[in-house]
């Protein structure tokens, strides 16, 4: 049997049944029966699966653009990208092996500005995940290596979370990088759950590419701004699970930065009614909040709404200028201090049809983005997918100074 490991529950329950039926294997006559047992269990506790990846974007900078002029940050018109994704996975006995290998090759044309007519590729191979994990004890595990942790309900992005907030929801078919961790968590029952992470180096952070602008942090202009030097990080995260509802504490220190506490939290009002909070306050006037709501329909169809607020968000008429005064870091996702986000979401719309709406408006400076995400299972090995995203607002805008629109239309076919 093959085990996937999602939480830290599933992990210690998928560890803990690979041991136990591991006994339970009856023994070949022709083999000793420690050989037997041992290929058993390493046959059965491997899993490996290959995603090829292959997409396309076209993309229109906006013009005129406060934050890039003639297009001087050199934003490509079409790009053409294979991304094949190998992941392989072992349980064994009390050890967990992970490995997500990529290769990546982009073709970019540039139309735009200064850098018009030209045309040039790139390719490479890059760890995106790798770590081994082991259980010292029934309830304690402890693990090193590359990892994106992803926690929070929250749609917009993750504010409770130290490292990187980025969450990659704006374009699920691009992989968040991965962040370099240490780890022990113990799991003392089914309701809670303890782990100490230490962030110790930023891992592919500030190497991953961006595809289309619209699903990663796009620090443009603020390059070399102080607030992009990576600060290890450490972090103690309380998680309670309960009948209807979860709550988790994160307090943090950075090495810069200081103290900072997160939180998020749920509650199942009803059935079809969440509602659900997100955030972190720290030392150096750092406060951030989201609040939220889902609601499901009796056919499936949900609604999400979220208000976020940013203490230190930006709120420079023109948003070149908040960068020019270094008040945007690499764990910015979005830059100003007040939005509002709504979601539709509707899964086999029709057959196999996929459909998400969001929407996500900058109050402060009344810019817009708007994201559809539609997926086609094709068969039960290939999807296909386009995501559109359309932008509105003046030039010195948020959301208007940088793009248009841009479509995203690919293809992922899984062995």
């Amino acid at each position: 049997m093959k085990h996937r490991c999602w939480t830290v529950f599933s992990c210690a329950a998928a560890i803990s049944l690979g041991a136990a039926n591991a006994s339970d294997e009856p023994v070949s006559a022709s083999s000793s029966p420690d050989e037997e047992s041992f290929y058993e269990e390493i046959e059965r506790g491997f899993y490996s699966r290959i995603n090829v990846l292959a997409f396309g974007i076209t993309q229109q900078p906006a013009n005129p653009s406060a934050l890039n002029p003639d297009n001087v940050l050199g934003i490509s018109r079409y790009q053409a990208v294979l991304n094949p994704r190998i992941d392989l996975n072992l349980d064994f006995r009390r050890l967990e092996l992970s490995v997500k290998e990529r290769f990546l090759y982009v073709w970019e044309r540039w139309e735009d500005g200064l850098p018009s007519g030209r045309e040039d590729s790139t390719a490479q191979f890059y760890l995106n995940e790798g770590f081994a994990r082991y259980r010292l004890l029934d309830d304690l595990f402890v693990s090193f290596g590359r990892e994106n942790l992803q926690w929070g309900p929250s749609v917009l992005l993750s504010s409770s979370n130290p490292f990187n907030p980025q969450n990659g929801r704006n374009n699920p078919r691009v992989e968040v990088p991965g962040l370099d961790y240490a780890r022990a968590v113990w799991v003392p029952d089914s309701n809670w759950s303890v782990s100490f992470v230490a962030n110790t180096s930023p891992g592919r952070l500030f190497s991953a590419n961006v595809f289309g602008l619209d699903q990663t942090s796009f620090i443009g202009p603020a390059t070399n701004v102080e607030g992009r030097r990576f600060e290890q990080s450490y972090a103690l995260k309380a998680d309670f699970t309960g009948d209807g509802k979860y709550f988790s504490l994160i307090p943090t220190y950075r090495n810069q930065n200081g103290y900072q506490v997160g939180f998020f939290g749920g509650w199942n009002v009803s059935d079809a009614l969440l509602l659900y909070s997100e955030g972190s306050a720290g030392e150096q006037r750092d406060f951030e909040v989201q609040v939220g709501t889902s609601y499901t329909f009796e056919e499936g169809e949900t609604i999400n709404m979220e208000y976020y607020h940013n203490e230190n968000g930006c709120l420079l008429d023109n948003i070149r200028d908040c960068f020019t005064t270094r008040q945007i870091t690499y764990r910015d996702v979005y830059y100003r201090q007040d939005y509002m986000m709504g979601q539709f979401t509707d899964n086999k719309i029709i057959g196999d049809l996929n459909l998400n709406l969001r929407w996500i408006h900058d109050i402060n400076d009344q810019s817009n983005q708007i994201i559809g995400i539609f997926e086609y299972e094709a068969n039960s090995n290939t999807l296909l997918y386009v995501i559109a995203n359309g932008y509105t607002g003046g030039s010195k805008s948020e959301f208007g100074s940088l793009l248009n629109y841009s479509l995203f239309v690919g293809a992922g076919y899984t062995f």
